[in-house]
C-alpha cells in the first residue's frame, strides 16, 4: 500500500476515535471532500510525501493540508477542531506506516463567502519510514 494511503488511514482512523474531536463534528472525518455533508467536520484536503530514504529503511516526508468547517460563523469552533486535530496527530502511531515525527506546521482561518462559516486549514508535517 502507497505510503499516503498508510498515513491517511492511520490519521483518519485516530481522528474519528478522538471523543473529544466527535463531541464537536459527530462522525464528521473525511479523507476526500464529502458530498452533500453540512458542517461541521474535518477532511483531508491535499496529502503531498517526498521519498526521504535513510541508509537502511525507506522514508517519507508528508504535508497533509485539512480542512476544518465549522457550521458557524465564528472562527472559535474551527479552531476547537484545529485543537483536536493537532494533538491527535502529534500522537500519531499505528500499524504499517511508522510516524517517527509528526508537527503542525500552520493554521489559516477564514469566513467562507457561500456559506459564511468558518473554515480552518492546518497543514501537518509528518516524517515516516515503512
Amino acid at each position: 500500500m502507497h505510503p499516503i494511503s498508510l498515513l491517511q488511514n492511520q490519521l483518519v482512523a485516530a481522528l474519528k476515535a478522538d471523543a473529544a474531536l466527535a463531541a464537536i463534528i459527530g462522525n464528521g472525518v473525511f479523507d476526500a471532500p464529502p458530498k452533500g455533508r453540512a458542517a461541521p467536520y474535518v477532511v483531508i484536503a491535499r496529502h503531498d510525501v517526498i521519498q526521504r530514504d535513510g541508509d537502511l529503511t525507506p522514508g517519507q516526508e508528508h504535508r497533509v493540508l485539512l480542512h476544518c468547517w465549522s457550521d458557524q460563523p465564528s472562527r472559535t469552533r474551527a479552531l476547537d477542531m484545529v485543537e483536536r486535530v493537532v494533538a491527535v496527530a502529534v500522537g500519531l502511531v499505528g500499524a504499517g506506516l511508522v510516524v517517527t515525527h509528526a508537527e503542525h506546521v500552520r493554521t489559516e482561518t477564514d469566513i467562507d463567502s457561500k456559506t459564511g462559516n468558518a473554515r480552518a486549514a492546518v497543514t501537518l508535517r509528518f516524517l515516516s519510514e515503512s
